[in-house]
């Protein structure tokens, strides 16, 4: 991207912390840190590496309840790494999400199912997607279009060390139209059920429950 980040890891965190201090604790926080630069090279477009700055902004932001949501069928899609920065959670991205989702709650809908440009699914417009079916967890391998998430992967990795198969692989709309239930996941809510996807309602299954306990039960012992 061209920045030069400033801070390290730990002193985000120490920074993380004295900032959660402030709040009461009765509701979720969002983490963001941010580097963007402020000046500029050649007329004015590429950043100044030295130029970067940092900003680690801490709000509230209630988890979404597990009751679920539901999902149309976008018809925007996510851009391949050559045409845009796919391999950061980069600003530039946002307006692409928030177009998507404005489409669809146009048509009824509380979030979009995005595509790649070749259009096999590559997420929602706002979180890492999962479909169960005949007892198998799968979710789209990550091709460069979509970031997987940290918590794509440790559902993942809970998943398996409870026995459960879990493939990644191309999938296309129809396999979520097919399939016998669907979750999400993603670091605002965590672990949450999809109940509608275009005309095919889901009720919340066996492997988003098992999926939401695992993960919990993860994030709670790294607490205690």
């Amino acid at each position: 991207m061209g920045l030069e980040p400033t801070m390290a890891s730990g002193e985000i965190e120490r920074l993380v912390l004295e900032g959660i201090a402030d709040f009461d604790g009765n509701t979720a926080i969002y983490v963001k840190p941010m580097y963007w630069a402020t000046a500029g090279g050649f007329m004015g477009v590429p950043p100044e590496p030295s130029s970067t700055v940092f900003c680690l902004y801490l709000f509230e932001s209630p988890m979404m309840e597990p009751t679920g949501f539901t999902l149309g069928l976008s018809p925007f899609r996510r851009p391949t790494v050559e045409v845009a920065m796919t391999d950061a959670k980069a600003g530039c991205l946002y307006p692409n999400s928030g177009r998507a989702i404005t489409e669809v709650r146009s048509r009824g809908y509380d979030n979009a199912l995005m595509c790649d440009m070749l259009g096999n699914v590559a997420e929602t417009a706002t979180s890492n997607i999962f479909l169960a079916k005949n007892g198998v967890v799968m979710t789209p391998i990550a091709n460069g279009c979509f970031l997987s998430g940290i918590t794509r992967a440790r559902v993942i990795e809970c998943l398996r060390a409870d026995g459960v198969e879990v493939i990644e692989k191309t999938l296309r709309p129809q396999d979520f139209l097919e399939a016998d239930e669907l979750f999400s996941t993603g670091n605002h809510s965590k672990v949450v059920p999809i109940t509608r996807f275009e005309s095919v309602s889901f009720q919340p299954g066996h492997f988003y429950r098992r999926s939401r306990e695992l993960y919990w039960e993860f994030a709670k012992a790294g607490v205690a």
